[in-house]
């Protein structure tokens, strides 16, 4: 039963006169455990690839599997933008002079923007860009001590004579933070929050 400290209580009963501690003791060292592990990575992004495990006791695959995917997903830490600051535009529902994508899909392609950052956060970084063109990920004026991944990323497309400047906030986290908890008390007014996904990891599968 999950209690509420983080903890998982199991309550054991055993037959007859034998002992719960017996049993576990006895039942450990019969267990097949893996002494094998193979990791294949995809190249040459070396972005995907596969681990597998092996011997596993029969029927121990998919709760392992099941256990390690909740992790991946959900447990490790990662970076993420979290709050947006345009010139000129005061809430998420706003139009980008000269912009073809409004604030609202602006903001859905810096949620998929995979980054990583060096050192403590929150880091605030600059794009500003003139056009007409796309503007690319690759554009965002980081500095040395944060990496963006997929530089190729398309944020947004400028039109002739438009110019942007964005501020953008990057920090570290876990899991899944809600835009809304995403805005500092001394918030300016225009700040826009999103949504953070930090997990590294965006897909598993197992088997």
């Amino acid at each position: 039963v999950p209690s509420l400290s983080g903890k998982v209580e199991l309550k054991v009963r055993c037959l007859g006169t034998v002992e719960v501690g017996q049993v576990i003791q006895k039942n450990w060292q019969e267990l097949i455990k893996p002494t094998k592990l193979e990791v294949q990575t995809n190249q040459p992004a070396e972005r995907a690839g596969t681990v597998v495990a092996e011997p596993l006791e029969r029927g121990f695959a998919l709760t392992l599997g099941n256990a390690l995917r909740r992790v991946l997903l959900s447990s490790l830490r990662g970076s993420a933008i979290t709050s947006l600051k345009i010139d000129g535009v005061l809430h998420e529902f706003s139009s980008i002079p000269g912009v073809r994508e409004d604030v609202t899909e602006v903001v859905l392609n810096l949620k998929a923007i995979a980054l990583r950052m060096n050192g403590e956060g929150p880091k605030r970084v600059s794009l500003k860009a003139n056009g007409p063109g796309k503007v690319t990920a690759g554009e965002i004026e980081t500095g040395h001590d944060i990496e963006i991944m997929d530089s190729d990323l398309v944020i947004c497309t400028l039109d002739k004579d438009a110019s942007i400047n964005f501020e953008l906030t990057v920090e570290n986290g876990k899991g899944y933070v809600p835009a809304t908890q995403n805005v500092p008390e001394d918030a300016p007014i225009g700040l826009v929050p999103i949504d953070a996904v930090y997990s590294p990891v965006r897909q598993v599968s197992y088997k």
